[in-house]
């Protein structure tokens, strides 16, 4: 009866289980040395012609540091204002400057890196005079002209005709911002029903979303059938230009014996296959057997009561 309830009530349902948003400062790389540390932080995907803000935390971790200079430098990125410098800053202080860059045309998607470069003076305890530090260090960026999405999914193996089954994934943009996406799950051995297709209108840079479709096999499906479903559809970019996307996955699909009760979602080991589904009979001889077994415990105690009586 309990499948028959989660059928009534899940099997035209698409249930989004949870968006991931990654934050805009996804990626950071901190720069450190014994006087002074600099974090940054910018997004983990950055786009071709596209404004993104790069942010920057100085702290000292001495006294006496001044004439602080931060300096960033790239020849794939445009900065408004690639340096910012401080007179002072004391111990434990910390400073936050925003970069504000752009990715210039024409930089071909993968990694790049950009130079950065801490200058600063400190004042030891046994130095007449400040003396001078410099400490370069790169960092890695990594631009997309165009989306690219991918689907990880979550599936049964083995499901029984005419009985929902749900099948989970995730859609995660590796690229550019994608829109328009449309995914459906189809098979050609099988006869799919419920809801099975996602609508999303974006999914930007960097970001995922998990989701859930919940569907059954006809009901009369004759003979056990091993059978590929596909889960795929199609995305577009800025630009309107569309892509595809596509995964599948194997599943054994079998009527359920009329003395059966349990899951069909079992395991294959060899040629045999375990599943933990239960026959009826075998519960009804298993009780039997239980209760058989109580009643000869029972006599038996009761004759060597006797037989301690009459002795």
């Amino acid at each position: 009866m309990e499948v028959w309830h989660s059928f009534a009530k899940y099997c035209f349902l698409v249930v989004f289980s949870s968006v991931l948003f990654i934050p805009t400062y996804a990626t950071q790389n901190n720069i450190t040395d014994p006087n002074l540390q600099l974090s940054l932080n910018y997004p983990d995907i950055i786009m071709d012609g596209k404004q993104f803000v790069l942010s920057s935390v100085v702290k000292a971790t001495v006294d006496q540091i001044s004439n602080i200079t931060v300096t960033i430098a790239c020849p794939e990125l445009q900065i408004q204002q690639n340096s910012f410098h401080l007179d002072k800053i004391g111990k434990d202080s910390t400073f936050g400057n925003d970069f504000n860059a752009t990715v210039k045309n024409g930089v071909p998607d993968g990694n790049f890196v950009a130079n950065v470069e801490m200058d600063y003076f400190v004042r030891g305890l046994f130095d007449s005079q400040p003396v001078r530090h410099t400490v370069t260090q790169t960092t890695q960026f990594f631009v997309a002209s165009r989306p690219s999405l991918s689907i990880n999914l979550q599936t049964p193996s083995d499901v029984f005709a005419g009985e929902p089954f749900s099948i989970k994934g995730t859609i995660a943009n590796q690229g550019a911002n994608a829109h328009n996406i449309e995914l459906s799950t189809y098979s050609s051995e099988l006869q799919l029903a419920g809801k099975k297709s996602l609508d999303l209108t974006n999914l930007d840079a960097g970001k995922s979303l998990d989701f859930e479709f919940i569907v059954q096999t006809q009901k009369e499906l004759g003979n056990p059938t091993q059978a590929i479903i596909h889960v795929n559809g199609t995305y577009s970019d800025d630009s309107g230009k569309t892509y595809p996307i596509d995964n599948s996955f194997n599943v054994y699909a079998r009527q359920r014996g009329m003395l059966e009760i349990g899951d069909a979602n079992g395991i294959w080991v060899g040629q045999f296959f375990i599943a933990p589904v239960v026959g009826v009979g075998t519960i009804v001889s298993s009780v039997i057997g239980f209760m058989m077994f109580l009643w000869h415990y029972k006599n038996k105690k009761k004759k060597q009561k006797k037989t301690r009586k009459s002795s």
